[in-house]
């Protein structure tokens, strides 16, 4: 038989209870994030972390492997980019350090109270230097000199001037892992009185999971593009540059050009610039840098220097959070997912599809206390840790709850939906149950114009695409697609009209699908948590990529050069004796 097997990759246990884990800290960091950003409290970064490392002690007293809290950390991060706020990449890393440095001190002093104390304190400690090296990369070094003249200032007004500057940092820094070390010790406790008292909270009913899943998610009308994104990363470098240098009018109008070219490609670019903190800190910054620059070295009190170093620290900080929530958006690109899937980070990405689905549920529990003022207790620890042995085991079942699927491929224009038709006819033939469309070629001279969508069941046929200029439709490639025949597609693979179905045909998946849009959420949906077969018709260039793309069982590929329909219909009704309808 001339057929390719991409076996299926089931997840181990440890990345498993690592998507449980990454689950339910990037619903803290989200729900008790934005509380206390809400409540405007001071060290709110401080108490976040202190949390966190009071809930992955806890786990690590339940679940014992090594290597859960870094995975459990790159999940959370990821989970953390469907935040509201547009810039995602410093919150993400200072998560993901967190978790690194947490495994880090585990391995080096083990898992006892020592490792646990050391990694807590690091990890909440590492907020400080998170939080000083984000205000460098806004603001540039002239920062220091700023807050060290505000320094100055303030202890001579209240008379502290024997106050040394590294007194306060020291004294900082302790408190930093004073709490670090609590919140090790509380959840080294939480977690050790939670395996004595298990049997007290019973088998607490498991989440209902979601099958959409957020992280393949793109974002509605964006085209994304690796040329785009090395535009961004080169902008912001040269424009950084002429900023600090002397060319302040190429400044300018580079910098304008890269602003108003974000406004008009990323619309949520401009989200943090929106808010009014963030131009309080603007004129903070711009009147403390003029009137602190030189003021204590030469008596004046205002500095136009200053007030021009305020200026380009400020314009520095804008560009840089328009520029990372431009490259933020680009690094959604699902083609650079694609790679990164191909080189080692499959286990990730179906761990994120599981973390994903559980979210939403998570979100809802966890805001509750939240929203009724309740405080975090031992009790709402020991139930999360319940509720998370209850989520493992539902995960578990999930990752085996995959459809195999038959991918039928060649070169273009080469007679693959023929082909898939054929075998589609001679099952029916055998009372086969299948639903899904076919998407035939319409030729006008001997030269393809476009596609029509037909319904397998129904017969009804649309116009899926056409290459006739139409400004009323999409174009991808040289073809203009029927937004009506999208959605056509689409309810034929509503869950609700494949109930008892045998076979799921989808022609074609390409690269609409892999762009996130077309059928993708619509995939999204009948492979999650479903197990009925399914054919697709991909084109022979795409296999390695689409195979890959959703979370789904052992791929037969069949090429029709060297196939036969009958090879085809045997594998597919040998898959479905050993299948279940979707019910």
């Amino acid at each position: 038989m001339a057929m390719q097997i991409i076996p299926a990759k089931p997840l181990s246990q440890k990345w498993l209870k690592a998507s449980v884990i990454g689950s339910i800290w990037a619903s803290f960091e989200i729900i008790f994030g934005s509380f206390l950003h809400n409540m405007r409290l001071p060290l709110s970064g401080m108490l976040l972390s202190f949390i966190s490392v009071w809930l992955l002690m806890s786990f690590l007293q339940v679940w014992k492997e090594n290597g859960l809290i870094w995975r459990a950390g790159i999940i959370c991060a990821l989970m953390k980019s469907i935040s509201p706020s547009a810039l995602i990449l410093g919150p993400m890393i200072g998560i993901f350090t967190e978790a690194l440095l947490i495994e880090l001190f585990i391995y080096t002093f083990g898992k006892n109270l020592i490792g646990y104390m050391t990694g807590g304190a690091f990890a909440v400690l590492a907020t400080l230097f998170h939080k000083i090296v984000s205000l460098l990369i806004l603001y540039g070094f002239d920062f220091i000199k700023i807050l060290a003249d505000l320094y100055l200032f303030a202890v001579k007004q209240i008379d502290l001037e024997n106050v040394s500057p590294a007194f306060l940092i020291a004294l900082i820094t302790f408190i930093y892992i004073i709490t670090g070390m609590t919140g090790a010790v509380a959840g080294y406790l939480t977690g050790l009185k939670y395996l004595k008292r298990k049997s007290f909270y019973g088998n607490q009913a498991g989440p209902l999971l979601e099958s959409k899943n957020q992280f393949s998610q793109q974002t509605v009308n964006q085209n994304y593009s690796l040329l785009f994104l090395l535009i961004n990363l080169l902008s912001m470098i040269i424009i950084l540059f002429l900023i600090n240098s002397r060319y302040i009018i190429i400044a300018i109008i580079s910098a304008l050009i890269y602003v108003v070219f974000c406004i008009l490609k990323y619309k949520n670019s401009l989200k943090r610039l929106k808010k009014i903190s963030f131009w309080l800190s603007f004129m903070v910054i711009t009147f403390a840098a003029a009137f602190l620059w030189n003021g204590f070295s030469h008596g004046a009190f205002f500095s136009v220097d200053g007030l021009i170093i305020g200026l380009k620290m400020n314009a520095r900080a804008i560009i840089i959070v328009i520029g990372f929530a431009s490259i933020s958006v680009e690094l959604k690109n699902p083609v650079i997912r694609s790679v990164l899937y191909h080189r080692g980070f499959a286990n990730l990405y179906q761990s994120l599809n599981l973390a994903f689905s559980a979210l939403p549920f998570l979100l809802s529990s966890l805001s509750k206390p939240v929203n009724s003022r309740k405080t975090i207790s031992h009790i709402s620890f020991y139930s999360i840790l319940n509720q998370a042995e209850a989520l493992f085991h539902i995960f578990e079942k999930e990752n085996l709850l995959k459809p195999e699927v038959v991918i039928i491929t060649g070169d273009i224009h080469q007679g693959k939906t023929t082909f898939v038709k054929k075998v589609i006819s001679d099952l029916q033939e055998k009372k086969t149950r299948i639903a899904g469309f076919l998407a035939f070629g319409i030729d006008e001279n001997g030269i393809r114009s476009g596609f029509n969508l037909i319904d397998i069941e129904s017969l009804k046929q649309v116009e899926l695409c056409s290459d006739k200029k139409d400004e009323n439709r999409v174009k991808y490639g040289k073809y203009y697609f029927n937004a009506d025949a999208i959605v056509f597609g689409n309810e034929i693979l509503k869950k609700d009209n494949l109930i008892d179905k045998q076979l799921i045909v989808i022609d074609e998946v390409g690269p609409l699908e892999l762009n996130g849009q077309g059928w993708s959420s619509s995939i999204d949906n009948v492979t999650n948590g479903n197990i009925v077969p399914e054919l697709w018709v991909v084109r022979k260039s795409l296999v390695a990529l689409i195979s890959r793309r959703w979370s789904i069982g052992n791929v037969y590929v069949f090429d029709i050069t060297n196939s036969s329909f009958k090879e085809v219909e045997d594998k597919i009704s040998d898959i479905i004796t050993n299948s279940v309808p979707l019910q």
